[in-house]
């Protein structure tokens, strides 16, 4: 009802703009403003509920496709109510043009009134004299007449007030039906989004599992994969080893053939042997053989799941573009709907302008119209009153008995009528206590169900992070497995060059073959040549045995060497201060960061926080100088291993004749993996551009 009479004062005062001509740009702002602050508070209350909305939707919107709908309903909705506000405004023009003609009758009847009143005036003052000499008698009854008319004015105010609160009752109890009307139809549309929003949250979840269970089997069969390849290239290593073994044999072979012709025996029983490792070596090629079939197989099986891998990539990538596109659908849907948004609160606004201009002015009209009835109403009873006094002064005693009669009635009356008006508050508000506590559920109602939606906001962010986790996951199993294939591919071309290696060997066999055939024919001029050659050979075998012994001993240093080169070169160098001059003082024992590093190879010492960390087992040297000067405390300066105390260097304050001093000291240490060295300092200690403060260590070898 309220909302009613806003609109309709908004459309009264349009029409009477309508008629008045258009003032400047400066006089139509000073209105503008002074119509904003004159506007009723519940109007912008409204206007602002209506703008957080908007906002609250903007939001929602960039990711979610629901509530687009939802918001293009709201625009419907507002579109709908402008035009029932223009049909209403057209009634309100309507009516302002009836309470124009009204005004224009008043305006007559106030001349009227006013010529009458002129003319009663004269007949009071003629009338006056004459009622000098009644008005002595009637004062006793006057003053009962006036306890009376008190009595009368305070029962007719309480009417009057029971009256008001029954209209703002009413008027708050439709208010409020309102109002739970559409909370009812926000709660309903509440709820179509958490179902929207559980929906979704469900596909969310589905889709994480499907895409763990996919990782886990990826993942599962990378391990199988780099496993299977970690064998291959051990069992090559062996073969190479194998085979690197079999040509040094074979070039020995070759050696004391030459040097040994007549040793037909023990090359007969070599070839045995080399024939025997041959078969072995023809055997293990062949296993290669079948495992680099099932590597080829497993190797196809990977690049048709890449394939298929790639492909939901595309789809994915796809499916991103369309997501993309309907992002940017939803954007400019929204755009669109921020536009009609901000139209109709132009609109609005205007209107609100307008609804203040047309109260003042309705305020100034009812304003006149009340002193108008008030004159009219006064010049009425005084006409009565002159009336009764000149044409009954005699019977005034009895006149006014009957009016005191009739005012207890009308007292009486009035009693009643305020005793049913105040029944008819009682239930009004207790109507409004129960809509209040029905919009306070309803309220309630609304907060659990934006709480919910904020928990499935969150839930599907969490989800969209994991989701994002899990693609990370993927792409890192497609490049281990794009590792995993070149490895393959690796060792496919070491299994050609193996294979080229025992095709070789192979002919190296056929030759020897041939030229134990050869051999056989001189069978029996070696058999008497066999004890010198017997004997040749023990000093030979005693030869290689020796050479053996040296060959393992140079494996040992190639193994050393092999772990050192893993190990790689340790070595690091530093000062103090990276700029400036100035003592670093300390009045207890401080770790000293040394700042300006010349070297740090491995990049194991931290310049922040002065700790040299041993990266292999092995034996390290370190050494530190400290300079005093400008300085009345003593230096003290140790190296300090996993905070136990090594090597100390120190020296005292400076003199006169002591300008400045240096303090230094190494040591060599064996340190384990972890092992952390640092330098502590007690007193003060110099350092400038000449960087007279430093620390330095390298490793000397690794144990």
């Amino acid at each position: 009802m309220k909302t009613c009479s806003v609109f309709l004062l908004v459309l009264i005062f349009c029409h009477l703009c309508r008629a008045q001509p258009q003032s400047s740009d400066d006089d139509t702002a000073q209105t503008q403003r002074a119509a904003t602050e004159a506007a009723e508070p519940d109007v912008w209350v409204e206007l602002r509920n209506l703008r957080d909305m908007v906002v609250e939707q903007k939001v929602e919107l960039r990711y979610l496709t629901a509530r687009v709908t939802a918001a293009e309903s709201t625009v419907e909705v507002l579109e709908i109510k402008n035009t029932a506000m223009e049909a209403r405004m057209t009634a309100a023009e309507s009516l302002a043009e009836e309470l124009q003609l009204e005004n224009d009758a008043m305006e007559a009847r106030m001349t009227a009134a006013e010529s009458v009143a002129e003319e009663l005036q004269m007949e009071n003052d003629a009338m006056e004299a004459r009622m000098t000499a009644a008005e002595r008698v009637a004062e006793e009854l006057q003053l009962e007449n006036d306890v009376q008319a008190t009595d009368l004015a305070v029962a007719q105010q309480k009417l009057s007030t029971l009256q008001q609160r029954l209209t703002v009752g009413e008027n708050n109890v439709a208010e409020l039906e309102k109002q739970q009307e559409v909370q009812a139809a926000d709660l309903a549309v509440a709820q179509q989004k958490l179902s929207t929003l559980q929906q979704q949250l469900t596909v969310g979840e589905n889709n994480v599992a499907e895409l763990e269970k996919q990782q886990e089997a990826m993942e599962a069969r990378m391990t199988a994969a780099e496993s299977v390849a970690e064998e291959l290239q051990l069992e090559n290593d062996v073969q190479a080893a194998d085979l690197l073994v079999a040509q040094q044999k074979l070039s020995t072979l070759q050696q004391r053939l030459t040097v040994g012709e007549n040793n037909v025996a023990e090359l007969e029983k070599q070839q045995e042997v080399m024939e025997a490792r041959m078969t072995a070596a023809e055997s293990v090629a062949e296993e290669l053989q079948m495992e680099n079939d099932v590597q080829a197989a497993d190797l196809l099986v990977a690049q048709q799941k890449l394939s298929t891998l790639q492909q939901r990539l595309t789809v994915g990538e796809n499916n991103v573009a369309e997501l993309e596109k309907q992002q940017e659908a939803m954007e400019a849907r929204m755009t669109a709907a921020e536009r009609v948004a901000e139209e109709l609160q132009l609109e609005n606004d205007v209107q609100a302008t307008d609804l203040a201009v047309a109260q003042q002015k309705l305020s100034t009209l009812q304003q006149r119209l009340t002193v108008g009835e008030n004159n009219v109403a006064e010049l009425e009873k005084q006409q009565e009153a002159m009336e009764a006094r000149m044409t009954a002064a005699e019977r005034v005693a009895e006149e006014l008995q009957l009016e005191n009669d009739v005012q207890a009635a009308d007292l009486a009356v009035a009693q009643q009528k305020l005793s049913t008006l105040q029944q008819q508050l009682t239930v009004g508000e207790n109507n409004v206590a129960e809509l209040e506590k029905q919009q306070e559920a309803m309220e309630a109602r609304m907060t659990a169900a934006e709480s919910v939606a904020e928990e499935l906001q969150m839930e599907n962010d969490v989800q969209a992070a994991d989701l994002l986790v899990a693609q990370q996951k993927l792409s890192t199993l497609q490049q281990r497995l794009t590792v995993g294939e070149n490895n393959v591919a690796e060792l496919e071309k070491q299994q050609e060059a193996m294979e080229a290696r025992m095709t070789a060997a192979e002919s190296v066999a056929e030759e020897l073959q041939l030229e134990n055939d050869v051999q056989a024919a001189d069978l029996l001029v070696a058999q008497q040549k066999l004890s010198t050659l017997q004997q040749r050979l023990t000093v030979g075998e005693n030869n290689v045995a020796e050479l053996e012994k040296q060959q393992e001993g140079q494996d040992a240093a190639l193994q050393e060497l092999q772990n050192s080169n893993k190990v790689g070169k340790v070595a690091f160098s530093a000062s103090l201060l990276t700029s400036g001059e100035g003592n670093t003082a300390s009045s207890e024992y401080l770790r000293l960061t040394f700042k300006n590093v010349f070297t740090n190879i491995g990049n194991h010492y931290n310049p922040n926080t002065g700790y040299f960390t041993a990266p292999v087992r092995g034996v390290y040297f370190f050494r530190f100088t400290g300079h005093v000067a400008h300085s009345d405390h003593n230096m003290i300066m140790t190296l300090v291993k996993n905070g136990r105390l090594m090597v100390t260097a120190a020296d005292r304050y400076t003199t006169s004749t002591d300008l400045e001093d240096n303090a230094s000291n190494g040591v060599v240490l064996q340190l384990e993996v972890g092992d952390t060295v640092s330098v502590e300092m007690y007193g003060k200690v110099w350092d400038d551009q000449h960087r007279r403060t430093t620390f330095s260590g390298f490793l000397l070898f690794p144990s």
